[in-house]
């Protein structure tokens, strides 16, 4: 009778360690130490994630950084980016629809780094992952049909990293004492004696058993292999926790099914005393059984890998459940198989990605039940659909930037604007200057275009062209705007400074001049005129705006709409989209785009490019992209934008 598939990969892997005398680890090695002082990710599904642990003990047995372990579902949910942390992938063929959504994830959520550790070269995975500018850290197997449990490429990822770790101490062992060890432990397990101990050991274990393995932290991948090959085998019940966190009422299990359970401790040097003070007061009952691996360090865990192997082909034989082949239903193979979270991966790019982190810190639950993909791609169609007539900007950072606001519009921006002029673009400006947003225009723009360009000085509150000089007309004072400013006259607690602007139709405060510029709203609230609703505040980057409660940018864009042809659209640009921005009610349309900051309510604000490029970069990049129509209109031509390149995971 042959012996069980799990048994006869265990007898072949000393082949795979000999394959890494002549392996150059340099550039792994390389990799590693290039992550001192970094955040690193490490995410592997299955018997992969037995490698991310690893990874974390070496990083840390290094002095690195912290590592935190994911699954490839937890790395394509999480909203928030990922620059600065070195992210490592690790999956035998590289294939699974899993590691592709994961890789595309990290891409798209701004992966400081990405690296995959895999067998295999030619895995979609490993194409991503180079597409996106990773690195591909290949391990040799020799045997490349791998079996159910992956035996041959985990101890291969195992051995890369211990090997370039070593290297990358300062202090190197040298690879022939490693691969020794490996070699020497992998024939030990093997010996008939040692199996035929390890046998006896779990003797009277049955598949109703439940195995609670206790462990020592620095024994995390040992402990994660006998969790993940158990409960994937269906070897028995298995829970795994450390020694204090089965101190925190896990024992209640064993109080009420003693006999039906092991206790499975894993000891080290500085545990043991922890593991000896709770058997000291454990009951007869449940059996219990000690593996110590010493220091837990980096030789110490890859050999505990090699004892893990040797006690799950002993518990398969024990219960009879060959572990590399222990059966498993179609269902199965289809749900391992499903792309679902490829697909979903897919549909969150990095403009997706950008818009859903300001939702999730909303937390408001605002979804109406519709995807941000989906809300992201009716708001595509429409503009790509739109016969856009005109267009309204905000200035201060949206035509100008933030810190040269005190400077004309750039070369670029205008000869955008004269070539949408005379394509037939009607243009307006929202801003919560007062005359000299149109002092600067009147010093860049053709004399002859001015009369046709409508300005929204003070947020709107005073509409004029482009050739007219505040001086010769300017707004008539508003009474709650009179009050406003007298009220904050006498409060000189409010500022650091006191001094603020006070026009006849805005107030703007310098938020630099504040005591307390992030609670000045709140602070404003006494203010007889804001409590009575006849003025309101908005923010821009730089400070506060009051206005009337009638103004608004949106004067601009409804004095554009009514000298267009019906169905016209107007496109709205602006920087200040947040929920208390001054851009916030222009943006939040479907025509709406912002180039700076955006809202957390999915149908509010949007930017179409996510975090990068923003400003002048990105309003160059669209302003290119409007072209004129067949219709003789203007059409925004969405495939310049390269929003249809097909995603890595959809192929």
């Amino acid at each position: 009778m042959p012996p069980p598939s799990f048994s006869a990969k265990l007898d072949t892997l000393p082949a795979t360690i000999d394959l890494f005398r002549a392996h150059d680890v340099d550039p792994l090695a390389e990799t590693l130490a290039a992550g001192f002082g970094r955040h690193a990710l490490a995410v592997g599904s299955g018997g992969s994630t037995i490698a991310a642990e690893y990874l974390a003990r070496c990083r840390d047995s290094l002095g690195l950084g912290p590592t935190t372990i994911q699954t490839p579902m937890r790395v394509v949910l999480d909203a928030h980016d990922l620059r600065g942390t070195d992210v490592w992938l690790f999956s035998a063929g590289g294939d699974n629809a899993d590691v592709l959504a994961a890789a595309q994830a990290a891409i798209d959520r701004l992966a400081g780094s990405l690296n995959i550790v895999t067998r295999n070269p030619k895995g979609a995975a490993v194409g991503i992952v180079s597409g996106g500018g990773g690195t591909t850290h290949l391990v040799p197997v020799a045997e490349t049909k791998d079996g159910y449990l992956a035996t041959h490429s985990l101890l291969s990822s195992v051995s890369a990293l211990l090997l370039a770790s070593d290297a990358a101490s300062g202090d190197p062992r040298g690879r022939g004492i490693l691969l020794d060890a490996l070699v020497s432990r992998l024939l030990a397990m093997r010996d008939p004696g040692t199996r035929a101990a390890l046998l006896e050991t779990v003797s009277g274990l049955s598949r109703h058993h439940t195995l609670i393995v206790v462990s020592d932290p620095l024994l995390l991948p040992l402990a994660v292999l006998l969790d993940t090959s158990i409960w994937e085998a269906s070897l028995c019940h298995v829970q795994t926790t450390d020694f204090r966190n089965f101190a925190h009422g896990r024992h209640a299990w064993m109080h009420h099914r003693s006999k039906e359970t092991i206790l499975l401790a894993l000891t080290g040097i500085e545990s043991r005393p922890i593991w000896s003070a709770i058997e000291r007061v454990l009951p007869e009952n449940p059996r219990r059984l000690v593996l110590d691996h010493g220091a837990g360090g980096r030789l110490d865990n890859a050999l505990a890998i090699v004892d893990g192997l040797g006690l799950v082909e002993a518990i398969g034989i024990t219960v009879g459940i060959d572990p590399g082949k222990p059966g498993i239903g179609e269902f199965g193979r289809l749900v391992y198989e499903d792309r679902s979270l490829a697909d979903l991966a897919g549909a969150l790019p990095s403009r997706i990605r950008h818009k859903r982190s300001v939702v999730t810190r909303m937390d408001t639950g605002e979804h109406g039940g519709v995807p941000l993909h989906e809300i992201w791609r009716d708001r595509l169609e429409a503009l790509a659909a739109a016969d856009i007539g005109g267009a309204v900007f905000d200035y201060d950072g949206t035509l100008v930037t933030t810190e040269g606001r005190w400077q004309p519009p750039t070369r670029p921006i205008v000869d955008e604007l004269v070539r949408l002029h005379y394509s037939g673009l009607r243009i307006g400006i929202a801003t919560g200057r007062g005359g000299s947003a149109g002092e600067d225009l009147r010093k860049v723009l053709p004399p002859e275009i001015l009369p046709s360009i409508l300005i929204g000085y003070y947020n709107g509150g005073h509409l004029r062209t482009a050739d007219v000089d505040l001086k010769d007309e300017p707004p008539t004072a508003d009474p709650a705007i009179v009050a406003t400013a007298k009220w904050l006259d006498e409060r000189p607690d409010l500022f650091l400074e006191k001094k603020f602007k006070a026009g006849a139709i805005q107030i703007t405060v310098d938020i630099d001049k504040l005591r307390h510029g992030y609670r000045f709203p709140l602070d404003l609230a006494d203010c007889p005129p804001v409590s009575a609703g006849l003025v309101r505040i908005t923010a821009s980057g730089h400070s506060y705006d009051i206005v009337p409660a009638r103004s608004g940018k949106l004067a601009v864009v409804e004095a554009l709409e009514s000298a267009l042809p019906p169905g016209s659209a107007v496109l709205r640009f602006g920087d200040s989209g947040s929920r208390s921005g001054n851009d916030n009610a222009l943006l939040s349309h479907p025509f709406g785009i912002s180039v700076g900051e955006i809202c957390g309510t999915p149908n509010g604000s949007w930017s179409l490019f996510g975090s990068d490029p923003t400003g002048l970069d990105a309003l160059l990049k669209i302003l290119h992209a409007l072209v004129p129509s067949e219709s003789g209109s203007i059409r925004l031509d969405v495939a310049s934008l390269g929003f249809d390149k097909v995603r890595a995971t959809s192929t």
